[in-house]
């Protein structure tokens, strides 16, 4: 498990290319600003559908804001459409309770 700062941990990010990890934690980063007094970000990566050229993601997110749970996941080719779209989707859960 990758730890990032206190409150965000990633799993199973371990054997992504540094490249690739460098430009996922400042994605993830970016999108937990937006969250502001969260307790706990948890981010698992699984690969499904691998094959020799290609592999699918899928991607888990747990969020815990406010004494509440929030839970999203995505699959797709492309791991940076994805992440982005896993935490679109927790901002979305936020603002709607907040509305």
């Amino acid at each position: 498990m990758i730890q990032l700062g206190e409150r965000i941990q990633l799993s199973n990010f371990e054997e992504l290319q540094p490249g690739e990890l460098t430009i996922l934690k400042k994605m993830i980063g970016n999108h937990a600003n937006k969250f502001h007094d969260f307790t706990k970000l948890h981010i698992t990566l699984k690969e499904v559908h691998k094959k020799e050229k290609s592999q699918k993601y899928q991607v888990n997110a747990l969020l815990e804001l406010n004494s509440k749970v929030y839970e999203s996941e995505s699959t797709h080719f492309n791991l940076f459409f994805t992440i982005n779209e896993v935490l679109d989707r927790l901002k979305r859960q936020v603002e709607e309770v907040k509305d």
